[in-house]
């Protein structure tokens, strides 16, 4: 007679499943912080000797792991670069989003302005120096000039926040709220240009508070989108 398999009581697939629960979620703990190590070494490598200067090599030995452990994860630069313009498009959406909580567009692209100035210049976590964000954004600038891989890169991060600008923008110029001197694509490109510039000039680097540029990107927003005062 075949021997008959022995019950399982519902305590023990409750902590069968428990088990694996706690399985998968230890391995993808230490996978996240695996690449998180690997990131706060890149970026060092990166800020240190730029884009091109800095080797997987030098990665690996800044992480302290081995060629095999590291490729693991990232299989390229490139693929580094991309998983940091990922975590850029994520928290640009999400400082993005907050534009819908007021209905005064200008205010709106200043608060959008400064919060990326304040999250790009002024990170203040991890390892490395406080504006390191602004320095690794300087050099995936550099290297999209010369690399199209990095270059779609960025296209792709900056299409995701022209197209959430931009529909903020109709929204408003239909409710009758501006009258931008411009077509609305260059508007974005523009006011997105003086943000970008003011990241590679790194002025709160150079000490210059955040309050201080608030009248500057309302005074550009103003002049570019002409607000028309009128209440909705």
């Amino acid at each position: 007679m075949p021997r008959q398999a022995p019950a399982v009581s519902s305590d023990d697939a409750e902590d069968s499943r428990c088990f694996v629960t706690r399985l998968f979620g230890k391995r993808a703990a230490n996978r996240e912080v695996q690449v998180e190590r690997i990131l706060d070494a890149a970026t060092a490598c990166f800020i240190r000797a730029g884009f091109r200067g800095a080797s997987m090599n030098d990665i690996c030995s800044e992480a302290g792991m081995s060629p095999g452990a590291l490729y693991r994860y990232f299989p390229s630069k490139e693929a580094i670069i991309e998983h940091i313009c990922a975590e850029h498009r994520r928290e640009s959406a999400e400082i993005l989003d907050r534009m819908s909580s007021t209905n005064d567009i200008i205010e709106a692209v200043v608060k959008v302005g400064i919060e990326h100035v304040r999250h790009m210049s002024m990170d203040e976590s991890g390892v490395g120096p406080a504006d390191a964000h602004a320095r690794l954004f300087m050099e995936v600038r550099a290297e999209a000039a010369r690399n199209e891989a990095v270059a779609a890169i960025c296209d792709l991060h900056e299409g995701m926040m022209r197209e959430k600008l931009i529909a903020a923008f109709i929204a408003a110029k239909d409710a009758g709220l501006i009258d931008p001197v411009v077509d609305l694509e260059f508007a974005v490109a523009t006011l997105a240009a003086m943000g970008e510039g003011i990241i590679l000039r790194n002025f709160p680097a150079q000490g210059v508070p955040l309050e201080a540029l608030e009248p500057v990107f309302r005074a550009l927003a103003t002049a570019v989108l002409r607000p028309t005062n009128k209440q909705i």
